[in-house]
Formats: C-alpha cells, sequence, structure tokens
C-alpha cells in the first residue's frame, strides 16, 4: 500500500513528552502513513521510548544519531529516508490531533495544492491555552501570507524534492523556499498541531549567545539572502524583511544580561555586513552602542558604566 504521508520526528531529550506525541501519531485516522522519528544522541530515556513504539508498530522507524547533528539535520535525514506522498513534521514533545493527517491529507488531494495546513494549539505553562490561526490572512492575501507555524503544514515531498527544498538553519529557512515554490497553499480550521511550551522550549524566555546566533541570526541572514537573490513583489519582500529584522531582535533580546555587550557588538557586526535592520549607521561601535541603550534589560547607568569601560 503507497505511504499517504510521512511524520518526521525530530528527538532530543523530550522523554517526559515523548509518550503522548507518539501515541499521537500511531493513533492517526489516516492508515496509510509511516512515522520517522530520529533520535538525535538522547542523553535521556527518549531513545527506549522510541525503540519501544518501534516494536509496537511497523509504521514507526527510528534513527538514531551517535552524536547531537541539531534538528535541521534531523529533519533532513528524515526527508531522505521519507516515502509519503506529503510530508509532516512534529516536534518531539508536541503532538497531533487524531484527524489532522486525514483532514489536510484530504484537502490536498481536493485541491490538487502542494501545500495544505491547520491550526497551532499551544499550551502554556501557566494551564492557559492559545489557539493561533493564520489561516484567514492566507486565504485573503494569498501563499505568502503563511509566514511561522510551518508545523501545522503538509507538503507534497515530489514538490519539496523537484525544487530541493531543505532544512538549513531552521524551520523559516525551509519555509520560505517552500512557500516561494508551491502552486498554492490551502487551510483547514479544524486541523489542530498541539504545541506544549515547557521550560526547555525553543521560545524559552531567556537565550544562550549561541542560540541566539545559530537560530535568530541564522535565520535572518537566510531571509535577507533569499528574497534578494529570488523575484518578489515588494510589499511582500518588505515583509519577509521585516521578519528577518523581527528574527534577529527575538533572541537578542532575549539574552542573559551578562551576555547583553557580547550580543551587541555580534549584532552590529552582523548589521554591519549583512543586513542593517533599518538603522542609520554601519558603524559598528555607532550600532553597538544604539543596541546596547535601546536593550529591554539595560538601564542608563548601565550604559554609561560600560562606555567609560569601554566595553561599548
Amino acid at each position: 500500500m503507497p505511504v499517504k504521508v510521512s511524520i518526521i520526528i525530530p528527538v532530543f531529550n523530550v522523554a517526559p513528552y515523548l509518550t503522548k506525541c507518539m501515541e499521537s501519531v500511531c493513533a492517526q485516522t489516516l492508515s496509510d502513513i509511516e512515522i520517522i522519528a530520529v533520535n538525535d544522541a538522547s542523553t535521556d530515556n527518549s531513545l527506549e521510548i522510541l525503540q519501544r513504539f518501534e516494536k509496537q508498530n511497523k509504521k514507526v522507524t527510528v534513527i538514531n544519531h551517535a552524536t547531537n547533528t541539531r534538528t535541521a539535520s534531523c529533519r533532513n535525514d528524515g526527508l531522505d529516508l521519507a516515502r509519503g506522498e506529503y510530508v509532516c513534521f512534529l516536534d518531539g514533545d508536541d503532538y497531533l490531533d487524531v484527524d489532522f493527517c486525514e483532514k489536510l491529507y484530504n484537502l490536498a488531494k481536493k485541491e490538487k495544492a502542494d501545500i495544505a495546513k491547520g491550526v497551532t494549539k499551544t499550551f502554556n505553562t501557566d494551564g492557559s491555552i492559545v489557539i493561533a490561526n493564520d489561516n484567514e490572512k492566507i486565504i485573503s492575501n494569498g501563499k505568502f501570507a503563511f509566514m511561522g507555524h510551518l508545523l501545522t503544514g503538509l507538503y507534497n515531498r515530489k514538490f519539496l524534492t523537484e525544487n530541493n527544498i531543505r532544512f538549513h538553519v531552521d524551520f523559516f529557512c525551509f519555509q520560505i523556499q517552500a512557500v516561494y515554490f508551491a502552486n498554492k497553499v490551502v487551510c483547514d480550521n479544524s486541523a489542530y498541531y498541539n504545541y506544549v511550551r515547557h521550560e526547555n522550549s525553543c521560545d524559552s524566555d531567556v537565550f544562550s549567545l549561541d542560540k541566539w546566533v545559530r537560530l535568530n541570526l541564522g535565520h535572518a541572514n537566510f531571509i535577507y539572502d533569499w528574497v534578494n537573490t529570488h523575484d518578489y513583489p515588494d510589499d511582500i519582500k518588505q515583509l519577509y524583511l521585516d521578519r528577518a529584522k523581527g528574527l534577529c531582535f527575538y533572541g537578542f533580546n532575549k539574552l542573559a544580561h551578562k551576555d547583553i555587550v557580547q550580543g551587541c557588538k555580534i549584532m552590529a557586526k552582523n548589521m554591519a555586513e549583512h543586513y542593517n535592520c533599518g538603522y542609520q549607521t554601519d558603524n559598528q561601535r555607532k550600532l553597538s552602542r544604539k543596541l546596547f541603550r535601546h536593550h529591554p534589560k539595560t538601564t542608563k547607568f548601565g550604559y554609561i558604566k560600560n562606555r567609560l569601560m569601554a566595553r561599548i
């Protein structure tokens, strides 16, 4: 029986959440699926949980990395192994509604769409639940309004292969390529991807320098290079550049206080050499000082102190 959907799951140290994740994919109402879980050298018992599901369910295949290669590489490894007509991506600490794949697969086939997407339901640490639905924007404004919420999507695998669409830094680098080449993006407001926020989530309140540089700056630079080498309407190009700027500052504003000075220097260098984010100077010292002064965690006293110490 041909595989209709391949579900690709990168896994790293998410044992407390992984059983619920795997139960949700094994219970999908669409029967002709495969589940590819990529264990990225977890140091907890995530691998044991995956191997248990692999033994119990013939739809499950486990890839085990001896060394940590990060999420983008895991998703690419899953893509290389996938046989499904469509693919979707699920993080190991999240889970899907049991009819997620069926609803989106049927919609994609009916509309002959390269991408079909659902909705994100976020479970916050305080117990609140937030539904993020950008579908109306996409329906009203077209495919380029699909920015973010990548994991709510089902993607035609042949279309990905023909256009050499891969993960680079992380999700948005994949998404910007997929949306650019897609014939259309169709939406279902009743297909839920369930995002479980916890203290180790990728959007946690404090970012390390490494995480910010690797994810946020890496994302932003990829977007900047991509939109400047591909044909976009001016308004769409500006939307993507605004997104790049937002990514730069998202993690920057979440840096620990001890890392802000170094973060300002890194950001100033990146802005001077790559994407200026709309600032009116390319002078790295001036940029660094402006960034420090406007950082939400700094004070006027801290600014004066660090200038007198020639740290910025």
